[in-house]
Parts: structure tokens; C-alpha cells; sequence
């Protein structure tokens, strides 16, 4: 999986809500390209749609998420900045396991 679909992961489990807002997010992306990633997801059944322009994570996507943050402790604060420059604070959850993948105690 590409960092860029953890990223996106990410986003959907810390937001929420997420959906077309975080196309409109500079990411250093394009809008098409993050279309493709959302539909990718939804097809390969790491994330579903919940509602018109929502997403929520599947266990599978939630299950590889964790993987990926505990296997990648480097890329974990490169996650936070993409999170951070679309304007997602990460949820208590999160924080949890972004600290123990990086292993801060």
C-alpha cells in the first residue's frame, strides 16, 4: 500500500467525516489523483462509503493502518505533517498508536 492511501486512511479514521472536503485540501496532489485513491480503497474494500461523500474505514482498512504505523516508524511523523497540512488533528486514538509505533512512552 502507498503511503499516500495511509495518509488518506488516516484522514478518514481521525476526521470522521470524511469525503470531498479533503479534495479541496492542498496536498501537493491532485484532485484526480485523490478520486483515484478514495475509489481504490472503496474497491479493494479498505474503506466504504457511510453516507453521500463520507467514508469510513472497513476492519480491513482499519487493520491495515495499524500494520502499516507500527511497521513504518519512520514515515509515522511524515503522516502527521500530511494530516496536519489538511487541517486534521488526530484523534486520542490515534496519538496512542502513533506513540507506540514510534515508540515514545
Amino acid at each position: 500500500m502507498f503511503p499516500s492511501e495511509m495518509v488518506l486512511l488516516m484522514a478518514i479514521e481521525v476526521s470522521r467525516d470524511s469525503g470531498k472536503e479533503l479534495l479541496t485540501c492542498p496536498v501537493g496532489v491532485t484532485e484526480a489523483y485523490i478520486g483515484y485513491l478514495y475509489h481504490s480503497l472503496v474497491r479493494r474494500g479498505y474503506i466504504k462509503r457511510n453516507r453521500p461523500g463520507g467514508y469510513q474505514l472497513t476492519s480491513e482498512g482499519m487493520e491495515a493502518l495499524f500494520e502499516f504505523l507500527l511497521e513504518n516508524r519512520t514515515r509515522v511523523k511524515d503522516m502527521i505533517r500530511a494530516l496536519q497540512q489538511l487541517g486534521i488533528e488526530s484523534s486520542q486514538e490515534i496519538d496512542e498508536l502513533v506513540k507506540e509505533a514510534i515508540g515514545v512512552r
